[in-house]
């Protein structure tokens, strides 16, 4: 054995060495959920509808009758807004989106054009479906204890988040 080869065994740990994962961590099943979601969502939403993932991100974001900004969609969809003006302009292309300037300013307000409209109604009706095989077999009481909990463990994660923001804040101002 050459002497690289000694080194890479020597600074490889051993199995004794690695830590144990916790298991059952309800942020990483919630991770592993909304991953497998994410994963057969776009594929269905492409092969019915068409629709690129980040499409269908601002598809969702665009069912209510007010205009919004490249900004706010940006912000709700927590996209680079380089990467959502792309997708929009290509969706106006479509004829799923109308852009127009708003009045007294540069902002651009984007709405759901009579096309894309129809597209978000087949989206929604989608939605519904793909809802009802998940959980239509679960009885209403535990959907009800599930969603309460959920609800409960949202709440917490937004502490959470506000103490992080908090935290990050005092970091930034203690930096020179």
């Amino acid at each position: 054995m050459d002497a690289l080869a000694e080194t890479e065994l020597e600074l490889e740990p051993d199995d004794s060495d690695r830590p144990e994962r916790p298991r059952g961590l309800f942020a990483s099943r919630m991770f592993g959920l909304l991953e497998t979601l994410r994963r057969s969502g776009a594929l269905a939403y492409r092969r019915r509808l068409g629709l690129s993932m980040i499409e269908w991100r601002i598809m969702t974001q665009m069912g209510g009758a007010v205009p919004l900004s490249l900004n706010d969609l940006a912000e709700r969809i927590h996209l680079d807004r380089g990467q959502l003006s792309r997708a929009v302009k290509t969706m106006v292309g479509r004829g799923l989106l109308i852009s127009r300037r708003r009045p007294g300013g540069p902002a651009i307000g984007i709405t759901l054009s009579r096309d894309g409209l129809e597209l978000y109604r087949r989206m929604m009706a989608l939605a519904v479906e793909r809802n009802a095989f998940l959980v239509g077999d679960i009885p209403e009481d535990e959907l009800a204890r599930v969603s309460a909990v959920i609800d409960a463990v949202m709440q917490k994660a937004r502490l959470l988040l506000e103490q992080e923001r908090a935290l990050s804040a005092g970091e930034a101002d203690e930096d020179p």
